[in-house]
């Protein structure tokens, strides 16, 4: 059975109630849907973002110690 044909007689059964829930969350994942497809659309490629992380990295590897704990340290500092 296909999809279309089997949510629609789920529907049939569900209450307005949650008729309107289910149409809130289509909404969403709608809207959810836009955003990620413009967001891709500005992203650089991939071969480009992975240059950038190997030049982090490469900048990072001469780092001694655990940056996480600096990190959680500098924060601490601010609150």
């Amino acid at each position: 059975m296909q999809v279309r044909a089997r949510l629609n007689e789920v529907l049939d059964g569900l209450d307005n109630i949650a008729l309107l829930r289910i149409y809130d969350l289509a909404l969403v994942y709608q809207t959810s849907s836009q955003l990620q497809a413009r967001n891709l659309q500005k992203t650089q490629s991939g071969p480009d973002r992975l240059k950038h992380y190997l030049r982090a990295q490469e900048i990072l590897a001469e780092v001694q110690g655990n940056l996480s704990d600096d990190i959680i340290a500098m924060r601490e500092d601010r609150i």
